[in-house]
């Protein structure tokens, strides 16, 4: 295979390290390696700040040069990536809330209504407070050394 890749799901290997080592497996000499996954923009420091991210602790993530070291360690040369803005971030989860209101419109009798009203209430602020001050997401992509 000329690539693999896993695009925001490294939980599957267990991690970068060990998802990296289930897609190399299906991957010829010379391929290349997709890996899609998020970093620290900037390190959230207080637990509030963590909560807004969703995460319960700081290590949960590498910041961007860490994760790049982190792919260099594991014997792989970064050569490319592309990574989001804040209004990228934008762009992907603003359309949920919109998803969520019309879904919430069409089913005022649905037994999740309630709880998918109560997240339209809290998550924009949540987002804002956390996932577009602290997280980046990439993909990159690697060749073995």
């Amino acid at each position: 295979m000329d690539v693999a890749a896993c695009v925001g799901a490294t939980w599957i290997g267990g991690g970068v390290p060990g998802t990296i080592d289930l897609l190399r497996r299906s991957l010829a000499p010379g391929g290349l390696l997709l890996v899609g996954e998020p970093y620290w923009r900037t390190v959230p420091t207080t637990p509030e700040a963590l909560a807004a991210c969703g995460v319960r602790s700081a290590d949960d993530y590498l910041t961007l040069p860490d994760l790049l070291a982190s792919f260099g360690a594991l014997g792989y040369d970064v050569v490319e990536m592309v990574c989001a803005t804040e209004e990228s971030w934008d762009r992907y989860m603003t359309p949920q809330w919109l998803t969520m209101r019309r879904w919430a419109d069409a089913h005022p009798d649905d037994e999740l209504h309630d709880e998918v009203r109560g997240l339209l209430a809290t998550e924009p602020q949540q987002y804002a407070a956390g996932a577009r001050t602290h997280f980046g997401w990439g993909v990159f992509a690697l060749i073995a050394r």
